[in-house]
């Protein structure tokens, strides 16, 4: 069985734990359940009026050096496109209103976050931008931008396969509009 990532129960404030199943621990001394279960996040695909892809290089772990899009975890009172729009701002500079994020896909992640692998649910939405003449970077997040033709974009290079399948579902609907 999976070992438990809570240090303390949250009720008597035990440490024994009982795995009950990959997703569920029950504190030994009160029985108290304690749950895994997907912390949602939200990722911004940046487009320019190229339909060139804003791509960050990730400035700390996991994944520290490899590609990425800005994103992180939604927090209390947030919806995914209020999260879309923060990130974006916080990473690179770029302030969108909420209403500039459009739904593309949810999709499955891992991330590594104190000796733990949670699961997490990534929201991706599609913003668009003139040009990204107003980048400034965060450097605490982010080391560098790329900016890349959707055709280009090195997919293997990704900290995270849920980033480089939203790249390959933008593009699946790019093309399909094109098509018609």
């Amino acid at each position: 069985m999976a070992e438990s990532p809570f240090k303390f129960c949250s009720n008597c404030g035990g440490n024994d734990w009982i795995a009950r199943s990959v997703r569920e621990f029950q504190c030994g001394p009160c029985g108290h359940r304690h749950f895994i279960t997907s912390i949602p996040a939200a990722v911004a695909l940046v487009l320019d009026a190229e339909d060139r892809l804003l791509v960050i290089r990730r400035g700390h772990e996991p994944g520290l050096g490899r590609l990425g899009l800005p994103g992180g975890v939604i927090e209390p009172e947030e919806t995914a496109e209020m999260a879309a729009a923060r990130e974006t701002q916080e990473e690179v500079g770029i302030d969108l209103p909420a209403s500039a994020f459009t739904y593309l896909a949810s999709l499955n992640n891992r991330y590594l976050f104190q000796g733990y692998e949670w699961p997490t649910i990534d929201l991706c939405y599609v913003a668009r931008v003139p040009d990204f003449s107003r980048v400034v970077i965060q450097p605490s997040e982010v080391m560098e931008t790329l900016v890349c033709a959707l055709e280009d974009v090195p997919l293997e290079e990704f900290a995270f396969k849920s980033n480089a399948e939203a790249i390959r579902r933008l593009r699946a609907r790019q093309t399909s509009v094109r098509a018609l």
